[in-house]
């Protein structure tokens, strides 16, 4: 007899609490822990915005938490953090379905196990994390997730070089601008490292793009895939960052039902080659970055074994930046680009730009309505929120966008930013003005906390027409705010 979806339910709820008093256990033994996980993701914001927009991926692997000078032996690491976001719009008409606000919060652990012998090193990682959400668009909704990281890794450290073997459940983030994949995956890493200059990485991830909770049933089907190599060198030359990668991404082979009753298949295959720099400091501690990524591949359509149709995927984006100091002010001056698909699902091309798992923070990031466009769209959007993650969608109208930032250390501790960007993409040709506020707390307290506020005209230049041709006008101006509140705290 199958049991009552509520007692289900319950026992998830009872899992995720003795989760969240496991956690609360390892905080009476908190110390630092460096790796790359959910927890450093709390702080994404924070790191975006004191690094221009930039949160960097390293070469480290979670055996680099552990410092080469300590002596053969076992030892633990523990930390807890908490965090969430606040996002809420409204503006525009009832057809741009803008009007709508997320609401999310998290907890989680971390506790690392290291054993070290001689070279070799062992660490085991465990991560568990619990988190709701409420958003409405329509109606309001309410999520609860449990999931958990669980990695381990393997070196061997062989002077000069380090190898590294890592596995498991964890949070992955393969470029810095987020323009790529920025989320939960599970995944293989091979990992070869020279000093701390440079590295090659071989990995492979499966992932699914919607916020799911670990459990079989949500995991045996509808997986994404994610294989790959990425070169990394830091500060040599001219450089103090720069990363080369290749990425094949394939979506799995699912079975739709339409209207009538027919049944198709949908499956695809797309390449990503990727470049990201970031120069060495010139002037007065300015410097120049810069990404592009090229996609190339196609999604096939079957709807019968002697019956397949096929959409082809050529597509680049391209982002560039310089920023420094002038004074005692941050400035900075970028522009990002998107190639966009010129007829409406017309043809077998679909020539704009996505990603699998993307969440960009430049250009002000979350902060900006324009760089998100979270509004009702005919075709496919570029970028999506983190609760609104799908298939990337490669039927839209590409982006041009141009960004000014003027900011300052206004208190001890607290950082105040403007910024100023112009954009044009199917929404239409946008200005916005966005005020940004950062506290970061420490001592006592290690943490930090955001908010920001954005006002945005748009021209859509669509024209309305009442009966015929004669009789239209051009679409009005439309106006739109966005505040975005985020926090994230270590204890």
């Amino acid at each position: 007899m199958r049991s009552p979806r509520y007692l289900y339910r319950a026992s998830i709820f009872i899992f995720s609490l003795k989760i969240g008093v496991f956690g609360l256990l390892l905080w009476t033994f908190s110390t630092e822990l460096i790796a790359e996980s959910y927890a450093a993701y709390t702080f994404d914001d924070f790191a975006a915005q004191n690094d221009w927009g930039r949160v960097k991926v390293t070469t480290k692997t979670r055996t680099d938490a552990f410092s080469k000078d300590y002596a053969p032996g076992f030892y633990s690491f523990y930390q807890i953090f908490t965090g969430g976001n606040f996002r809420s719009q409204k503006g525009g008409t009832d057809k741009d379905e803008a009007g709508k606000y997320t609401f999310s919060g998290s907890g989680n652990s971390e506790v690392n196990l290291i054993y070290k012998s001689g070279i070799q090193t062992v660490s085991f990682s465990l991560g568990p994390r619990l988190q709701s959400r409420e958003s409405r668009v329509y109606d309001r909704e309410r999520t609860s997730v449990w999931d958990a990281e669980g990695i381990v890794s393997y070196a061997m450290n062989l002077h000069p070089l380090k190898l590294s073997l890592e596995g498991g459940r964890g949070w992955q983030r393969l470029d810095g601008f987020g323009f790529l994949f920025n989320g939960m995956a599970n995944f293989g890493q091979f990992q070869i490292k020279s000093n701390e200059s440079l590295s090659i990485s071989i990995q492979s991830l499966n992932f699914k793009p919607d916020e799911e909770s670990l459990k079989p049933s949500a995991w045996n089907h509808k997986r994404k895939e994610l294989v790959g190599i990425a070169l990394r060198s830091q500060e040599i030359l001219f450089w103090e960052n720069l990363q080369f990668y290749f990425y094949r991404y394939d979506e799995p082979n699912i079975a739709k039902q339409s209207s009538n009753f027919e049944s198709t298949n949908q499956y695809g295959s797309f390449s990503y080659t990727g470049l990201e720099f970031r120069s060495m400091k010139f002037w007065n501690e300015a410097n120049i970055d810069l990404a592009i990524i090229r996609v190339i591949g196609e999604r096939k359509i079957k709807s019968a074994p002697w019956t397949e149709n096929s959409i082809a995927t050529n597509a680049t984006l391209a982002y560039t930046a310089i920023h420094g100091l002038y004074s005692n002010f941050f400035w900075s001056i970028g522009g990002l680009y998107t190639s966009k698909d010129n007829t409406n699902r017309t043809d077998s091309n679909s020539n704009g730009f996505a990603a699998p798992l993307a969440e960009p923070r430049v250009l002000g990031g979350y902060s900006s309505f324009l760089l998100y466009q979270s509004v009702y769209f005919p075709n496919d959007r570029i970028f999506y929120e983190f609760s609104e993650k799908g298939k990337p969608g490669f039927e839209n109208k590409g982006m041009r966008m141009f960004g000014l930032q003027w900011g300052m250390n206004l208190f001890t501790n607290l950082r105040g930013d403007l910024y100023l960007n112009r954009s044009s993409s199917e929404m239409g040709n946008g200005t916005e003005f966005i005020l940004k506020l950062t506290q970061k707390f420490e001592n006592s307290l290690n943490g930090f906390t955001s908010a920001s506020f954005c006002y945005a005209k748009v021209d859509s230049n669509q024209k309305i027409t009442y009966i015929s041709e004669p009789f239209s006008e051009l679409e009005k101006q439309k106006e739109f705010i966005r505040v975005y509140i985020s926090a994230g705290f270590q204890f």
